[in-house]
């Protein structure tokens, strides 16, 4: 018995209503392992959606199947005799890594359908590392199964796909702009989820931008979105970097931009080093200085940061050479301030605000990538 119309039109219309808010049914979709889940309960109760993507329904799913490996794949689909028919890898924001695909394409055969299902769009040039791979929009993928003739399917399919529909409508519309309209500010998400996503979403722009390195991730303690970029310095070590990276607390619009000097390493000469680097640099981590040299290069974007106007440092505390000889303990917080914003003590940065009722996806990245090159050139001139 298919679904009536009308029940699936108005759960989909419901959903739609409600934006992106996180209700119940979106904190379980927030969650790889859960949207994983559900898709193979789809697959379990009505297989014949496959068709069209594997050429075949598959007699049988296998969440995270381990195939010949320790790895796994999210989900894998077989045929009658158990052999591999199809292997899904889901995405929520993660990119799919060289390593991951290499997984994929020497553990299953080249006959073997390798699927991406993801979130946010994929541009198969250049996040596709192997030709076998097939890409498409979670909420597509989900879509296929609101016709499904099995009615507890068609309508959780109808939900699910709504939300998930809202949220690649919207951190498109920040990252990439939506119907050849302008990209959204960064405040039209409030969710950290959503943050985090958006973050993920923009790691390929930020490398185009001069970043050998890049991490996504969370704030200790806060949860909260982050985006980090490093580059190396020309004429030093390659542990030696600068640093650039967006703190973000979405649901209180605010958005911090930190950049300095980062050394890769632990003990004394990792904080000789990263000392060294930071007061030679002393007059550029600062964050008047960099908003002056942004007015200069990119003034539209120079507009975007918001208190500015002083060094966007703490006021140094104690013998910071101290430390240097003996690393940060437990306790050193109250009596020791290197003058800059710290992390652990080789990473040294100055800090200022991004307004996020007005920038947007492309901004941050612009912004980082300032950042990088800004610092490395002040070097240069040292």
């Amino acid at each position: 018995m298919s679904a009536p119309t009308g029940i699936l039109r108005d759960t989909i219309a419901e959903r739609r209503n409600r934006g992106v808010e996180m209700d119940g049914l979106g904190r379980i979709l927030a969650s790889e392992t859960n949207v994983s889940d559900l898709l193979a309960y789809f697959t379990e109760e009505d297989p014949s959606p496959w068709v069209e993507l594997i050429g075949k329904a598959p007699a049988r799913v296998i969440r995270e199947g381990r195939a010949s490996t320790a790895k796994r794949a999210d989900l894998l689909l077989q045929d009658e005799s158990g052999a591999t028919v199809g292997a899904v890898e889901v995405k929520l924001g993660h990119h799919l890594s060289q390593e991951q695909s290499d997984w994929y394409t020497t553990t299953f055969e080249a006959d073997v359908p390798l699927l991406l299902a993801s979130l946010d769009p994929v541009d198969e040039r250049v996040e596709l590392p192997d030709p076998r791979w097939s890409a498409l929009l979670l909420s597509d993928l989900m879509g296929r199964w609101t016709g499904s003739s099995v009615h507890e399917v068609a309508v959780l399919a109808a939900s699910v796909t709504a939300i998930l529909t809202a949220w690649s409508t919207q951190v498109a519309a920040v990252s990439t702009g939506m119907g050849g309209r302008a990209e959204e500010p960064l405040a039209t998400i409030s969710d950290p989820f959503l943050g985090r996503v958006l973050t993920r979403a923009l790691v390929p722009g930020v490398r185009s931008e001069g970043a050998e390195a890049v991490y996504t991730g969370v704030t200790s303690g806060g949860g909260n979105p982050l985006l980090a970029a490093w580059r190396t310095f020309r004429n030093r070590p390659s542990e030696h970097c600068v640093i650039a990276e967006v703190r973000w607390q979405p649901e209180h619009q605010n958005m911090v931009l930190r950049f300095g000097v980062d050394v890769d390493g632990t003990g004394r000469e990792a904080r000789e080093a990263a000392w060294q680097l930071a007061t030679t640099l002393d007059s550029a981590i600062r964050a008047d200085e960099f908003a002056a040299h942004l007015h200069e290069i990119d003034p539209e974007r120079a507009e975007l940061l918001v208190l500015a106007k002083r060094s966007g440092r703490p006021t140094a505390k104690g013998d910071w050479g101290e430390i240097v000889q003996k690393g940060f303990e437990r306790g050193d917080g109250s009596r020791y301030n290197p003058g800059f914003h710290r992390d652990g003590d080789t990473r040294f940065e100055a800090s200022l605000r991004i307004d996020t009722t007005r920038a947007t996806g492309p901004d941050v990245v612009a912004l980082l990538g300032h950042a990088l090159a800004y610092l490395r050139e002040r070097e240069e001139r040292a």
